[in-house]
């Protein structure tokens, strides 16, 4: 029995009523809400009514709630051309039936539903019913749109999407106007010519599979796949399939820039990057790591890691094994400022200071190891040069006051435990002034660096020599025998400096005088000692330069330089 709205009240036991009432089909007619306003009696008895609820309710009541984004989207897609939909409906709390929707979209923006129930048993088609009906619902739901054309190349059928793809008129659809069809398809495309150029050729090979990619004046695109349906060896026809691949190419679009804009960081940072596999493989190597490695000319891609050559900071100890820095990191183990040493193609070794750490794909996939060697050669050969500028002379090379004072204490404790002797000489150039007024200040320096080079061949290894500053020269004599020994090496330092500066540099009036201390009877404290040796050589001065003297406990008097 029908139940009719208030406005369809004219219809009611008219004869129309009547044809509509004794469909074989089941037909309903629904609201934009889904509200059921008209149901036949092959509609009641699938939904399982005796008799019509007065309420009207919604069809969505019936609808398995698996399916109800799917039915919803459905719904509101319903046009003028009839679309399919495969559905469960619940009619009862223990029974569901499935059964095809065939909906219109009807006056009022109301819907007209067709209604097949799938009893498959009933109809004696058994499976061949249900595949067909699924097939039916599978080709009106694919999210690609589908054309199917006979051996003439005449539109036999399409889906709801290749209308939505291509927004052919309903017009020309309903007439099924291939021309027309295929005009509007034309000036959608940015090469039509080359659009149709392949479909005369597929008209001509009828057995060829073609598949390509089509671009929209609109800035769509399309993956286009065709290909030839026959039985029996005879040609029926072919399907055309277009998928909107359109977001799908910007997302490869932007990994590929993302890829390029990485692969530039990692190209032109100076670390060196250095990734392998979870079975040790090496999948990336940047350009530093790569001139590091010596792989400029050779691929890296692919070898094992234990083929890096690389040693510890003692520069003797092969780092093999699990050793190796990115095995230890696929071991999992975080790897911290680790010190190794590399030498590269130009025989250059480099110290690396190395982080890393495994690469997890998820809590338990070991996606590989990644390391950054970041090269510290420079920066330890500057702070080296910084710590040799901070104990040496700038000029001469020599230690300075501060390293000698400290060398000198440890040389007093080492003296004392023995009870040898240490004698201090302090140098100074008679005339050097002269130098620097009279030839200028490059070679008042370079007589500096002969005389400190002088000095350094008179005395042995193990004693020590400091430019004091200026032109004064400070040097200890540890394990001396006594003040005759060391009396005796300060006046070879004289005569040899002397002779020096008369065979390169005769043209300078310069002569070297000593003050000597001994420790412990001058004193046992280095500047003590060193304030002797000076005091000595300051009335070795007065006694007319060019001359060694020890100091004396008797006062020396001290002029007064202001």
């Amino acid at each position: 029995m029908i139940q009719p709205t208030a406005s369809d009240a004219p219809l009611h036991n008219t004869p129309i009523m009547d044809i509509f009432n004794s469909l074989p089909v089941a037909v309903l007619q629904l609201a934009s809400n889904t509200q059921i306003l008209l149901s036949n009696n092959q509609a009641n008895k699938i939904l399982g009514w005796k008799q019509v609820p007065l309420d009207q309710p919604l069809f969505t009541h019936f609808i398995h709630p698996n399916e109800m984004d799917k039915f919803l989207d459905f719904f509101s897609a319903t046009g003028e051309i009839p679309s399919l939909f495969f559905a469960t409906l619940q009619t009862s709390a223990h029974s569901t039936k499935l059964v095809t929707i065939k909906a219109t979209l009807g006056k009022n923006d109301t819907r007209l539903f067709i209604i097949n129930q799938q009893d498959f048993r009933a109809c004696g088609c058994g499976q061949t019913c249900q595949y067909t009906a699924i097939l039916e619902a599978q080709y009106q739901n694919n999210p690609g749109g589908i054309l199917m054309v006979n051996d003439r190349m005449k539109m036999i059928s399409f889906n709801n999407e290749f209308v939505k793809i291509w927004g052919v008129p309903k017009a020309v659809l309903a007439a099924r106007d291939e021309e027309a069809s295929l005009r509007s398809i034309q000036v959608k495309l940015l090469d039509a010519d080359n659009f149709l150029a392949k479909v005369k050729a597929l008209y001509n090979n009828r057995t060829k599979i073609s598949t390509d990619e089509m671009r929209l004046k609109d800035g769509r695109i399309l993956y286009r796949h065709t290909y030839p349906v026959q039985s029996n060896g005879k040609y029926l026809g072919r399907v055309w399939y277009f998928l909107d691949i359109t977001p799908l190419k910007k997302a490869q679009l932007q990994v590929e820039q993302q890829q390029i804009f990485q692969k530039a960081i990692l190209d032109n940072i100076q670390d060196a990057i250095v990734a392998c596999n979870s079975e040790g493989k090496i999948d990336l190597m940047n350009c530093a790591a790569r001139a590091l490695y010596n792989f400029t000319e050779t691929n890296p891609i692919g070898k094992d890691i234990h083929q890096l050559v690389q040693f510890a900071s003692d520069q003797v100890t092969p780092l093999i094994g699990q050793n190796n820095p990115l095995q230890k990191a696929l071991s999992g183990e975080t790897i911290e400022n680790d010190e190794i040493i590399v030498t590269s193609q130009n025989g250059r070794q480099h110290t690396l200071r190395v982080n890393g750490q495994s690469i997890f794909h998820s809590s338990s996939d070991n996606g590989g190891a990644v390391i950054s060697l970041h090269d510290i050669t420079d920066m330890n050969e500057t702070e080296r040069q910084l710590k040799f500028m901070a104990y040496h002379d700038d000029l001469t090379g020599l230690p300075n006051r501060r390293l000698f004072h400290d060398l000198l204490l440890q040389t007093l404790k080492q003296a004392t435990r023995n009870k040898h002797k240490v004698g201090i000489l302090f140098l100074d150039m008679d005339n050097f002034k002269l130098v620097n007024d009279q030839h200028g200040h490059d070679a008042g320096d370079a007589l500096l660096i002969a005389v400190g080079k002088t000095l350094q061949s008179c005395l042995r290894k193990s004693d020590l020599l400091c430019r004091w500053g200026g032109d004064e020269f400070v040097m200890g004599l540890p394990e001396s025998q006594g003040t005759d020994e060391i009396m005796t090496v300060a006046k070879k330092i004289c005569t040899t400096v002397l002779d020096c500066i008369q065979t390169k540099n005769h043209i300078f009036n310069v002569s070297v005088t000593i003050g000597i201390s001994i420790s412990p009877g001058h004193g046992n404290d280095p500047d003590l000692l060193i304030r002797n040796a000076d005091v000595a050589m300051y009335h070795a001065k007065k006694l007319g330069k060019n001359r060694c003297e020890l100091f004396s406990n008797d006062p020396i008097p001290i002029p007064n330089f202001a």
